[in-house]
């Protein structure tokens, strides 16, 4: 079967999205499938190529051209990948925007140009968050007659009108009539019946998927995949994989040079560690203003987004410990990992968030970490099932201070977590059977293969 894989987000970009695909076309290959990624030169999370090969994840990668119609581009695994072009982005949303509508339009170029013939794909997957990526996927198997895989990771179209996305980006340019149409109506209906005409619709959990039924889309659901490093007790994931966790002693210092204050006095309270994007849907402020009404309790971020600096100004408002880390990966993120008692998972309190589940969750449950999840819906459910941690009210300030206290004085008392779960599979049962990577390709690979038949 020749796949091709549409995505605005790619290795060797670190983040869920790049994590979720490598994973899965390395098990596609295995398998014996063709696989061609079609996505813009790496960048993300930088404003442009330059940022990001400046970066420690970027320096001494392989650039090439970027062009109209596509530059063939070779992966680490030797996969195939068709890098085009894209707009460099900024902080905004409207300017995110544009950069996915680039690349998305590039991408149908290029799929036209080079992957007719003899190299006319079996079929075409798509995959969010960028959604423009999801128009291309639909109008490009239209035009070549194969089906169309869209994968929903989040509560798409419901967030377009729930966050007022619109609004939020060009909200200052357009009248209020125009900006509520599109985000309450236009919007929605054009990304929908793209999910409608589409072979089927991948998403991440049973809730969201009853609720695209509902709307005559046919939903399978394909939750993220733990990898194997991770499963085998990895801490910190690096662009090439993962490595196992080394003691801060072992590292010659470097790690711990870059991480301070993991003494033997940290033991004491709870050290609670936040790692990945810092934007609106995580709504890390609430956590940050409820350490206003718990004792002993430190938060650590680690990972960058629009939010950080308006975070650092709450922070500093209340007068709470917290301190604020660029992204890393590897042995320096490992040594963040070693410094913690507990893993923090957060979304805003938007009803759609109650169909999410972030893939970090499961990864915190495989390493048998203590999650507290300021969660709702099925995240909430999968914790509290498995006895993975404790669970706050999204946006309830007092919900999560309380949640903070029970975990710090359960960590405190040397309490394991996960033990006498009341669904009978502990964290790390539960993410092997559903949520690990093994589980996500034979998966996957089953929903391609009836979709091609």
């Amino acid at each position: 079967m020749r796949i091709v894989l549409l995505s605005h987000y790619y290795y060797p970009e670190v983040g869920a999205p790049q994590r979720r695909w490598r994973i899965l076309v390395d098990h596609l290959r295995v398998a014996g499938h063709d696989v061609i990624t079609v996505a813009p030169h790496p960048h993300y999370p930088y404003s442009d190529r330059n940022g990001f090969f400046g970066s420690k994840v970027g320096r001494g990668r392989r650039r090439v051209d970027v062009r109209l119609g596509g530059t063939w581009d070779t992966g680490v695994d030797g996969e195939r990948i068709l890098r085009v072009p894209y707009l460099h982005s900024g902080s905004s949303m409207a300017r995110q925007l544009l950069d996915q509508t680039v690349s998305a339009t590039g991408a149908m170029s290029a799929v036209i140009d080079r992957l007719r013939g003899r190299m006319r794909p079996d079929v075409i997957v798509s995959t969010t968050p960028a959604l423009p990526f999801l128009l291309a996927g639909d109008t490009l198997s239209r035009l070549l007659g194969v089906p169309h895989v869209a994968e929903v990771r989040d509560a798409w179209p419901d967030l377009i009108s729930e966050m007022n996305l619109v609004t939020g980006a060009v909200g200052r340019y357009l009248p209020g009539t125009l900006t509520r149409g599109l985000e309450h109506r236009l919007l929605p209906d054009l990304l929908t019946r793209a999910q409608q005409r589409a072979a089927v619709v991948v998403v991440t959990t049973e809730g969201f998927k009853r609720r695209l039924e509902q709307r005559g889309v046919t939903a399978e659901v394909v939750r993220s995949g733990v990898s194997p490093a991770e499963l085998e007790g990895a801490s910190g994931l690096t662009a090439t994989g993962a490595i196992p966790l080394v003691p801060v002693a072992d590292e010659s210092g470097t790690a711990g040079d870059a991480v301070k204050g993991t003494t033997p006095a940290d033991r004491r309270g709870l050290n609670l560690l936040y790692v990945g994007t810092v934007g609106r849907s995580q709504d890390l402020s609430t956590s940050i203003r409820a350490l206003a009404h718990t004792e002993g309790v430190r938060l650590r971020i680690v990972g960058g987004g629009v939010d950080t600096v308006e975070l650092k100004t709450t922070a500093a408002a209340y007068g709470v410990p917290v301190e604020f880390h660029p992204q890393i990966a590897g042995a320096e993120l490992a040594a963040h990992w070693e410094w913690a008692n507990a893993g923090l998972v957060s979304l805003s309190s938007l009803d759609s968030y109650e169909c999410t589940v972030p893939s970090k969750l499961y990864s915190l449950m495989a390493r048998r970490i203590p999650v507290l999840g300021v969660v709702a819906g099925e995240a909430a459910d999968i914790i509290t099932q498995t006895a993975a941690g404790e669970v706050a009210v999204p946006g309830d300030v007092d919900s999560v201070a309380a949640a903070m206290s029970r975990m710090r004085e359960r960590v405190e008392a040397g309490e394991e977590f996960g033990s006498n779960p009341p669904a009978g599979q502990n964290p790390r049962e539960w993410v092997i059977r559903h949520a690990s990577a093994a589980a996500m390709g034979r998966t996957y690979e089953r929903v391609l293969e009836q979709v091609v038949s």
